[in-house]
């Protein structure tokens, strides 16, 4: 193991290491946030009633807007942080390594010989964050079930610059790798 993360194989290089842009931060602060404020909203009544009742209506008024406002934003912003900083790409001359997490991570490897599709995605969440992703549909017919996982896709290449030209590349190197083993497909 070096320090991708993950070793290299006999013969493979690394053609592209990609960081999703950083718009991608902020479409994962903001699911965070939302989620936590619903989350907030719906503990707040047991939180909220007994706050105002101990303090006084002003001072619970204030001290439940603080609790259901500062903590959610900054519990999404850390984890926002965290797993965009986890988050990483490379393309090789053989597969694909998708790496994601949280506290800790995990590295999705996708062989060439087993892609049977990369699919580009912009969905209007996505335009609206100005970025596009790429969706590795495999031949194994893997399924991963990662949020947002969409397409049937085993590997999730979310926010990546110039998709299109990505998928042009993984094509490229897919049929050259093919041609190399003699595969036919």
């Amino acid at each position: 193991m070096d320090a991708l993360g993950f070793s290299l194989i006999e013969g493979e290089e690394i053609v592209q290491a990609i960081k999703p842009l950083p718009a991608l931060k902020t479409y994962f602060f903001l699911t965070s946030f939302f989620a936590l404020i619903f989350l907030f909203l719906f503990l707040g009544i047991w939180i909220a009633i007994p706050l105002i009742f101990l303090t006084g209506f002003n001072t619970g008024i204030f001290l439940a807007l603080l609790i259901f406002l500062i903590v959610p934003t900054l519990i999404a912003y850390v984890s926002a942080s965290w797993t965009y900083d986890k988050t990483n790409y490379w393309i090789t001359n053989k597969r694909i390594a998708v790496k994601r997490g949280f506290i800790g991570y995990s590295i999705n490897s996708i062989p060439f010989e087993r892609i049977s599709d990369v699919v580009i995605s912009r969905s209007f969440v996505e335009s609206l964050f100005g970025f596009g992703s790429l969706h590795i549909q495999s031949l194994a017919g893997q399924f991963s079930y990662q949020p947002g996982s969409r397409f049937g896709a085993e590997g999730m290449l979310l926010a990546v610059p110039n998709p299109e030209e990505l998928q042009h590349k993984i094509f490229s190197l897919i049929k050259e790798n093919r041609e190399k083993q003699h595969l036919t497909m």
